[in-house]
């Protein structure tokens, strides 16, 4: 019978329901909530937004407040779980039975076992319709913390809900927000602390916005929000950040700046192990691009130097030459590039290019096929990984000017000279474009993200009141 309510429970079917009433009465129902923290049909039936079963099912069980906030197995409540999915029609309905009850703030108030209300679930979860009724029931419940000492701003920010942040800061919590601000978690970070670490650009250009807001505040390794950018990994958004921070009167503590060796928090240290999962993943596949290139290089050079276009000579040579011993040469050998006896000089250059490209290929195959991560190089050093695929382009060029070697002895004496080249020229200046494009690419954006030197930050900090 409990298992057929239950499955009611989940697909909101009704009939099971007014049958176990029918059969055993409200007892049947009221003894589900005396066994402790277990499941109930409630909890099923708010996960699942079954609000018809909802309605039903208070109207036919009559429980008293402490039953409607009984916790489950995971220590979420009704309440809990219906605002972290969303479903606004029960979170209204629950807290309107509250309201009959007396104990809509011992419903708002109830928490899990992270010590997390509703209102942290859903702002957790991004639901904003059902923040703004919960603060409506119940405004108080914006000024609780969970375990970890985070205020509903902390959640928002931690779990990238920049939507829900704004209508907080925005509409919401009203003068309140000004208390909530430059609160610290359990380690002391504030929001900026962990906007900055997570590089939410738009999240930090929106606090630091905000009149109150104690952009120097430390947290409790004495680091302050730039403090925190400089601890972590590289990322492109780090100038902006960076210049917003400073452009609302922002600086690195007096500690971090002199002795530049910086503690970072434990939503610091995630932050910059994802950061540098992100970075190893991006390397990975550059190195496996790096390797498929190198081999082909290596591939086609090899293939030159063992079939030379043009093939090799199958007989003597029938017209021989005399020298002057009197001895007789042939005009050609077996096996001998016909190439090499157009020009020979030409030949040996380009047979040393196309050595050269060989040998870089096999050395760039070599070298990335090392296990290295990027938490095993130093940032000086990350600029040469990222200055690899130039070595790949070395390549190319080396293997365009062996085809225009090659093109210049087979067309020496061919009335398509001229045409060949006046083709090659088009050719060359693409890759002379891209060679220069490609560059410009990598090289500016690294020029602007280019972080202050040690002196002009210390300039900097003198600088600053």
């Amino acid at each position: 019978m409990e298992a057929k309510l239950f499955e009611a429970a989940c697909s909101g079917n009704l009939q099971p329901l007014y049958d176990v009433v029918g059969q055993s009465g409200v007892a049947a129902l009221l003894k589900l909530h005396l066994l402790g923290s277990i499941e109930t049909p409630l909890h099923l039936a708010s996960m699942f937004g079954q609000a018809e079963f909802v309605r039903e099912y208070m109207k036919l069980s009559s429980l008293s407040a402490h039953q409607l906030s009984q916790l489950n197995q995971d220590g979420c409540s009704p309440l809990h779980l219906a605002s972290a999915a969303g479903h606004l029609e029960i979170v209204t309905f629950l807290l309107e039975f509250g309201k009959q009850k007396s104990a809509v703030e011992e419903l708002c108030m109830k928490k899990d076992r992270d010590r997390r209300t509703a209102l942290h679930c859903a702002v957790v979860n991004g639901r904003i319709d059902v923040v703004d009724v919960l603060l409506v029931n119940c405004p108080q419940a914006a000024k609780e913390v969970t375990a970890q000492q985070e205020t509903v701003l902390h959640l928002a920010v931690k779990h990238h809900q920049q939507e829900s942040l704004e209508f907080l800061i925005g509409q919401k919590l009203g003068s309140s927000v000004e208390d909530l601000l430059n609160v610290g978690d359990r380690e002391g970070n504030t929001i900026l602390h962990l906007a900055t670490a997570n590089r939410q650009l738009q999240t930090v250009e929106c606090l630091v916005k905000q009149p109150n807001l104690n952009v120097n505040a430390e947290n409790s390794y004495g680091l302050r929000a730039l403090d925190i950018m400089y601890a972590c990994a590289l990322n492109s958004k780090d100038m902006y950040i960076e210049e917003a921070i400073r452009l609302a009167g922002g600086c690195r503590s007096q500690l971090a700046a002199t002795t530049n060796q910086t503690r970072p928090s434990h939503d610091t240290q995630n932050t910059s192990r994802g950061s540098i999962s992100l970075a190893d993943d991006w390397l990975k596949e550059l190195r496996s691009g790096i390797i498929v290139m190198a081999s082909v290089f290596a591939t086609l050079t090899f293939q030159v130097a063992l079939t030379p276009p043009g093939g090799v000579w199958q007989d003597w040579g029938s017209n021989a030459t005399t020298m002057s011993n009197s001895s007789v040469v042939p005009a050609h050998q077996p096996g001998v590039p016909i190439l090499y006896n157009l020009d020979p000089k030409q030949f040996n250059k380009v047979t040393r290019l196309n050595t050269l490209t060989f040998m870089i290929s096999v050395a760039t195959i070599i070298l990335m096929i090392q296990p290295f991560k990027i938490q095993s190089l130093a940032p000086g050093k990350l600029r040469y990984v990222v200055l690899a695929p130039y070595v790949v382009l070395f390549n190319v060029i080396f293997m365009a000017v062996d085809f225009l070697s090659i093109g210049t002895i087979m067309t020496k004496k061919s009335p398509t000279s001229s045409h060949f080249w006046r083709t090659s020229f088009h050719w060359v200046l693409i890759l002379v474009f891209a060679f220069f494009f490609g560059t410009a690419l990598y090289f500016l954006p690294l020029r602007r993200g280019s972080r202050p030197s040690q002196n002009t930050q210390s300039s900097s900090q003198n600088s600053s009141p």
